[in-house]
This record gives C-alpha cells, sequence and structure tokens, in this order.
C-alpha cells in the first residue's frame, strides 16, 4: 500500500533518522476525541506484529486525558499521539521504562541545542515550563511483555496554557517541520526499546536530567528536598530527619 499524506511525510522523514527498521505503521486524524481510545480500538481488532510498531498522530484532540485524569489540552499545532511497540519478552525492565523514554526524548531535544530537564517521573521541561507530557503502559499476556505504549504530547506551534510553552516559543520561530519532530519522537520511542537493557545507564543519564524544582504533590518545598532517582527508577526525597522513597506505580 503506498503510503500518502502527512504520514507518508513523516515516513520520509524516519527512513532519514532512523533508517529502515523498523518499519512504522503509521495512522492520521485531522481530529479525534482520544489518540489513545483509537490505538485501544485499533489494538483490539488488529493485533500488533512483532516487527511493525504502530502509531495513530491527530491534528487534534477534543477529549485527551494526561496523567491522573487530567484534562490534557491538545489543540491544533502541537504533536499529539499513542504508539504500540512490541516486545514480546520477559525481559523488558518495565519499573524504568518511563525513565528510558525520558532519557532519550531528553537526548534527542539536547542535540538540537534545546537544553531540556527531565520532571519525574514524565514530564520533559524547558525551564520552568512543560514541554513535552507522555504516559507509558506496559501490556503483559502471563509474565510476558506483549507489548509498550505511550501517549505523548509536545506543544509545537500551539497555544499553551501559562504552566507550558511550546517549541516555537522555545526555539523564536514559527518555521518548524511538525513531520520532522514526529520522526523525531517516534525515532526516541524506539531508542528508548532498545536501551531498556542498559539499566545502570538509564538511571544514570536520568539523574544528570532530572530537575530537582519540582517536588510530587503534597510535599512542601520548604522541608523537603529531591535527593535522586534510585536504581529501581523511584524518586528519593528527604528532609533534615527523613530519606522518602516514591514509587511511580
Amino acid at each position: 500500500m503506498k503510503v500518502i499524506g502527512s504520514a507518508a511525510k513523516t515516513v520520509f522523514y524516519l527512513k532519514r533518522i532512523q533508517g529502515q527498521y523498523p518499519s512504522w505503521r503509521l495512522l492520521y486524524k485531522i481530529k479525534c476525541k482520544s489518540t489513545e481510545n483509537e490505538l485501544t480500538n485499533l489494538l483490539g481488532y488488529s493485533e500488533i506484529k512483532r516487527s511493525q510498531p504502530v502509531a495513530i498522530i491527530a491534528r487534534e484532540q477534543f477529549s485527551g486525558i494526561g496523567q491522573k485524569s487530567k484534562t490534557w489540552v491538545s489543540p491544533k499545532g502541537g504533536i499529539w499521539l499513542s504508539a504500540a511497540y512490541p516486545i514480546f519478552s520477559t525481559k523488558f525492565a518495565s519499573q524504568i521504562f518511563n525513565l528510558s523514554l525520558g532519557v532519550k526524548v531528553c537526548e534527542m531535544l539536547r542535540q538540537e541545542n534545546i537544553n531540556v530537564c527531565l520532571k519525574w517521573p514524565n514530564d520533559i521541561f524547558f525551564g520552568s515550563k512543560k514541554l513535552i507530557g507522555f504516559l507509558p503502559r506496559v501490556i503483559t499476556r502471563g509474565k510476558k511483555i506483549i507489548y509498550v505504549r505511550i501517549g505523548l504530547g509536545m506543544n509545537v506551534l500551539n497555544y499553551t496554557p501559562s504552566e507550558g510553552i511550546s517549541l516555537s516559543k522555545v526555539l523564536q520561530t514559527k518555521n518548524i517541520n511538525q513531520n520532522y519532530w514526529t520522526a523525531k519522537v517516534l525515532k526516541a520511542f524506539h531508542d528508548s526499546v532498545e536501551c531498556n537493557n542498559k539499566k545502570e545507564y538509564v538511571i544514570k543519564s536520568a539523574n544528570k536530567f532530572l530537575t530537582k524544582r519540582f517536588l510530587p504533590s503534597g510535599y512542601c518545598p520548604l522541608t523537603w528536598k529531591i535527593k535522586d532517582i534510585d536504581s529501581n527508577g523511584n524518586l528519593r526525597i528527604e528532609n533534615e530527619t527523613q530519606l522518602k522513597i516514591i514509587s511511580r506505580f
């Protein structure tokens, strides 16, 4: 089947950036309720193939859901996607998957001279403002991990709330190729899967990119501070008398 339109443009950049493998299956939506719902429905009647990750990309979402069921604002101009990557293994380290993805997204942006940081567990910040958010999930069958999936939103040319920032504001230009950046994000997802067996590298890199400015909800910055990310991917915070471990799950 010939790939046309936005999918073809993204595939073009993927081949330049990543090469022929893996062969992504890309589906574009002009507008949808949620790419997460679209991906769930797709995988419900069409099982993921071992060598073919799949992504659904929307120009606009009108009912996206973020972390803790918060509304995910997804207007035109951003990159809003949900993607699934085949694993079919019992050896995948699911506890560090969110960190390996965060690390690879940070590396990708820093290679473009965009000095971002990782807000544990799954946000990418530029300074004090959110540029990217992602929600990772691991799908299992018995003890085997069948595939991993992400929902991801990246502010590019879109309006953002006060707590967010767009790539156009960061780069101070509106001359931005969204297909190129979509391909870069999908490549980072691929790379996060490839480096999942390098736990020491992932934890070390996550700590290098970690911002300590934002404590988890419910902790007072006058008494608590972030220490680091431990070897299991948990966040460690401390005060004068306590060390507390916070798990993502």
